[in-house]
């Protein structure tokens, strides 16, 4: 249900396409838009000198604990792509495949189609001028992929474009081309359709007194959005407060939550979002990576003190996610694993997260009855000592 798909672009295939194309796709620098500094994009690139290991270890952030550490990962990664379609439809359908690899039989990817068009950006003084961004062949390319992969590999993919919280100014045009993809597409067939929208990129949208730029623009989009009939996710209370779970729901419509640590620590928020039934998208990895999970960092991490075990003992919806799996160096299925054996989650609360995931997707009923059913089989196959019900929905 959380999972970037410009945050799961293969290593291997970004730097054999780079060798092609040469350095020169690369800016000089980007300007970093919550400070304005230069961020020397190609020279860093170069420093690795096409060695597989030390780009990899460019673009992927661990034990930085700073979102905007991990923001700056992009940054290495995306201007090699943007704006060439062939790259992105291989890049989407292999996607597809390393989901099926770890048996994820629906995703919900996301991505911002401005941002991997020709001259995107994360910040609008930094537009090349003249440049025009064209967001719907990008869509376009990934949906192609995205179908490619779905007839190649056996599992279902559709999308959520995210709006950038730096460029306000395509908040409006991603609402727009997420109206005009939405299909009613049969489950079954290898049409990949968009069905949501987000927020990607910080939370500093919220702040309505001192990025009022960053707010309206993006509130007015959200709810037009809601009009539209859109579903609607949003990062919200990751490194930020949990008020921002509040705005998110009631002033943007959101009806899930991306990430939401920050609610555990403000009773009123926690049950108001349990009264309505919100669910989040919880992503271990990243929440240690982004500083999203706050511990005294002199006594080190314990995993059975993360937020997401009391959110889960507290009867929140939440499931596991990989949010950024090429930038955190992981996968959906090390989420699991870090839940069962480092926070010490039972396989029944494991079992809870799949389920609530499944109630929380942006699908149509029948559609989720066929996913709930074949996670009936397999349990069923298994043996497993979870008993889940026949019934469509089970309370936590």
């Amino acid at each position: 249900m959380h999972v970037h798909l410009d945050g799961s672009f293969e290593h291997s295939i970004i730097l054999e396409h780079l060798e092609k194309v040469g350095y020169g796709v690369l800016p000089e620098h980007t300007i970093l838009p919550w400070d304005q500094s230069k961020y020397p994009i190609r020279s860093l690139v170069k420093e690795t000198n096409s060695n597989y290991f030390k780009f990899h270890t460019l673009c992927t952030c661990r034990g930085k604990r700073s979102l905007k550490e991990m923001i700056k990962c992009f940054e290495i990664v995306v201007p090699i792509v943007q704006g060439d379609l062939d790259l992105l439809e291989r890049l989407a359908r292999d996607f597809v495949k390393r989901q099926a690899d770890q048996h994820v039989i629906y995703t919900e990817v996301r991505y911002s189609p401005h941002l991997l068009a020709s001259g995107g950006t994360f910040n609008a003084e930094d537009q090349v001028e003249g440049t025009v961004v064209d967001a719907r062949s990008v869509v376009d390319a990934i949906t192609k992929g995205l179908n490619r992969g779905q007839q190649e590999f056996g599992v279902k993919v559709n999308q959520i474009l995210c709006c950038i919280t730096w460029r306000p100014d395509w908040a409006e045009d991603v609402v727009a081309i997420a109206a005009e993809r939405k299909s009613v597409s049969n489950f079954g067939a290898n049409n990949s359709r968009v069905v949501g929208i987000d927020i990607a990129a910080g939370e500093e949208h919220f702040d309505e007194e001192h990025y009022p730029d960053l707010h309206l623009p993006h509130v007015t989009a959200f709810q037009k959005a809601k009009q539209l009939g859109l579903n609607i996710t949003m990062h919200a209370g990751e490194v930020a407060s949990g008020r921002n779970v509040l705005d998110a729901i009631n002033k943007y419509h959101a009806t899930r939550i991306g990430h939401g640590y920050r609610t555990v620590t403000d009773p009123d928020v926690l049950d108001e979002v349990k009264r309505r039934g919100i669910h989040f998208e919880a992503c271990p990895t990243s929440s240690l990576e982004t500083g999203g999970w706050e511990f005294d960092e002199a006594v080190g991490k314990n995993w059975e003190e993360h937020p997401l075990v009391p959110m889960i003992e507290k009867g929140l919806s939440v499931g596991l996610n990989s949010d950024d799996p090429a930038v955190f160096d992981t996968s959906l299925t090390f989420q699991y694993r870090i839940a069962s054996s480092k926070m010490k989650l039972q396989y029944s609360d494991l079992a809870k997260t799949v389920w609530h995931s499944i109630d929380a997707a942006f699908l149509r009923e029948d559609e989720k009855e066929l996913l709930r059913e074949s996670v009936r089989r397999f349990y069923k196959s298994h043996g497993s000592p979870f008993q889940l019900p026949a019934i469509a929905h089970m309370e936590s």
